[in-house]
């Protein structure tokens, strides 16, 4: 007797067992585990006393009792087992789900009256590429809206760390790049919407996205070289802008070429467009790069001719511009962003925009959709092997440098643009 007691002990650690493997099956299709388990186990309880005679219980017999219990025991011991451990898992699989996305810091300088209107265009860009790109286990966007000063910037940068942002978009200024620079150990990756200078302290996780004018005319110089130019002419202003669009150029050139670019100087444009024409027939060129905005392009434009292939960046169309002005910059090849130079591109919809009249503030719009995106590859750690994002204001790609280099498109002024 006292052998049949034990091989039924036995029997019931087996059956427990099955029970256990059989349960966990029905754990993962189910759709209620726990009530599964139990009707599982119910049912190798009944066979255990129906498959063995003499362990059929009788009255008087107290070890069948006994017995009887100890299977109870094993047997809804096996099922509190696997609904706790299903229970476990369930509540790791909650916590996995519910785990909080990281933290995007958007520092902009919106309380700053001069740079208000570029702050609320960027951050309205951040916000959609957020909405449309964003999603489970992407960061979620928190502004930390500052002014002017630097050292305000910097206490917005140090409370974003506080608060566990993982990347920062921001700041907008020069100034407040190269101060939070200099004063800060950048722990975490900062995306700065300028350019960096030579006064830049480039720590490892300081990196630069910019829609740099400088960028642009050297694209232009890469452009005019694609299409077989060798005597280009670069035709500036005397503002800080037309300068630097003129510098921009002349160093690809001389980086692609080894020679320098004839550079004419256009004081006044008024006064100065109608000796253009003598000078650029003597100087021989076969391309002009109008190093200018498109207010003064278009008093240049019509004294230059049609002979020669004209280049400019997007600057030349800075605004919807009347039929006038169309005529006037009609033919000029330029360089832009997607976002304007394709508006029904498909996809772009999904930002919901209502278009500003001013390109100006539309890039700035689009800036923030990338700069957002670019963030949240910093944010994963995939700044060295991230792969280019095809952005609404160029194919973008992280440089060894740290700066977002950005392919733009070509277009030809029209008179429907």
């Amino acid at each position: 007797m006292h052998a049949k007691f034990l091989l039924a002990q036995c029997w019931a650690i087996v059956s427990w067992c099955r029970a256990v493997a059989i349960s966990r099956a029905c754990f993962k299709s189910a759709a209620h585990p726990v009530i599964t388990g139990r009707v599982v186990l119910e049912i190798l309880m009944y066979k255990a006393y129906i498959a063995v005679p003499a362990l059929r219980p009788r009255r008087s017999d107290g070890r069948s009792r006994l017995l009887k219990l100890t299977l109870s025991a094993v047997l809804y011991g096996a099922l509190g087992f696997t609904t706790t451990t299903a229970r476990a898992e369930d509540a790791s699989a909650v916590a996995e789900a519910t785990a909080p996305n990281q933290l995007m810091a958007l520092i902009l300088p919106s309380k700053s009256k001069s740079f208000k209107a570029a702050s609320d265009a960027i951050r309205a860009g951040v916000l959609a590429g957020e909405r449309v790109h964003g999603g489970a286990g992407l960061p979620v966007v928190r502004a930390y809206p500052t002014d002017e000063k630097e050292e305000n910037v910097v206490a917005a940068y140090q409370q974003a760390v506080l608060d566990g942002a993982s990347v920062v978009i921001g700041p907008l200024t020069k100034s407040a790049m190269n101060y939070l620079s200099d004063s800060t150990e950048l722990k975490i990756p900062v995306l700065a919407l300028n350019s960096f200078d030579e006064t830049t302290l480039q720590q490892a996780n300081l990196y630069s996205f910019s829609l740099s004018v400088e960028a642009e005319a050297a694209q232009v110089a890469q452009l005019m070289l694609q299409n077989q130019y060798a005597r280009p002419m670069v035709l500036q202003m005397s503002d800080a802008l037309s300068q630097r669009m003129s510098q921009g150029f002349v160093q690809e050139w001389r980086k692609l070429n080894q020679t320098d670019a004839l550079v004419v100087t256009v004081a006044d444009a008024r006064r100065d467009a109608a000796q253009l024409r003598e000078q650029i027939k003597e100087a021989n060129v076969d391309a002009i790069f109008l190093a200018m905005d498109g207010k003064a392009a278009r008093l240049v434009r019509p004294y230059v001719g049609n002979d020669l292939a004209i280049y400019g960046t997007s600057q030349i169309d800075s605004s919807r511009l009347g039929r006038t002005a169309l005529v006037d910059l009609t033919g000029i090849r330029f360089v832009d962003m997607p976002w304007l130079g394709m508006p029904d591109t498909d996809g772009f919809d999904l930002y919901n925009r209502t278009r500003s009249p001013s390109n100006d503030v539309e890039r700035l719009f689009a800036m923030g959709v990338d700069a957002w995106r670019i963030g949240a590859q910093l944010q994963a750690g995939a700044a060295q092997n991230a792969t280019s994002i095809d952005g609404i204001t160029g194919v973008l790609t992280i440089g060894d440098d740290r700066v977002i280099k950005r392919n733009m498109i070509t277009r030809t002024m029209s008179l429907t643009k």
